[in-house]
Formats: C-alpha cells, sequence, structure tokens
C-alpha cells in the first residue's frame, strides 16, 4: 500500500477557522449595510449577519460560506423590488474589494480522521 494511504487524512474544520475581512471588505460591507438597513425586502434574520461582519466580527469559513450566498440572494431582491442604484453599487464594490484585497483565512485547529 502506498504511503498516501497509510497516512491519516487531515481535515479541516471550517467552523474552526475563521476569515479576516481586509479594511477594504470591511468598509464594502458597510457600504451594503448602510444600502438595505432599513429594507423591508432585506431578511430580519440575515441582516443582523451582514452589519456584524461590517463592524468587525471575524466569521468562520462555515459562517461565511453559509450566509455570503444568502447576503446574495437578500440583495438581489431588494435591488429586484426597488430598483435600488445604491445597493447595487455597493454589492459591485465588495464583490470587487473581495476579488482584489479580500480577507485572510486564520488557521484555528486541525481534526484528524
Amino acid at each position: 500500500m502506498p504511503d498516501s494511504h497509510r497516512r491519516k487524512l487531515e481535515e479541516v474544520d471550517g467552523r474552526s477557522i475563521k476569515v479576516r475581512f481586509s479594511p477594504s471588505v470591511k468598509s464594502a460591507l458597510a457600504d451594503l449595510d448602510a444600502a438595505v438597513h432599513f429594507s423591508e425586502h432585506f431578511s430580519s434574520d440575515i441582516s443582523p449577519i451582514l452589519h456584524q461582519w461590517a463592524t468587525g466580527k471575524t466569521p468562520t469559513v462555515h459562517e461565511v460560506l453559509t450566509a455570503l450566498p444568502l447576503i446574495a440572494e437578500e440583495t438581489f431582491q431588494h435591488i429586484r423590488k426597488t430598483g435600488d442604484e445604491r445597493a447595487e453599487g455597493a454589492w459591485r464594490g465588495l464583490c470587487n474589494q473581495m476579488n482584489e484585497n479580500g480577507y485572510n483565512i486564520v488557521k484555528s485547529a486541525l481534526r484528524h480522521k
């Protein structure tokens, strides 16, 4: 049996790895948060998550992978129903900043299988 099959597999736990957003991403999150803050078309369950990220909470990889698509969905719903160009621009700004300046991944713990 090859050595690769004998070694224990390492599994990265997405709930123990943090995502540190850059200052420019936090600023873009704050712009989006401000644009949709009072919207009746943006989920009251998702809004606090966006606000926490915009104000500096460091989410886990699991939280980002779970919540970011929901934030996108709620943002698009808000834009479709209101035509809010500010929110649309804020979303584009967030996408650009994530791509350009993004984030750092901070490994906290590993689990072994």
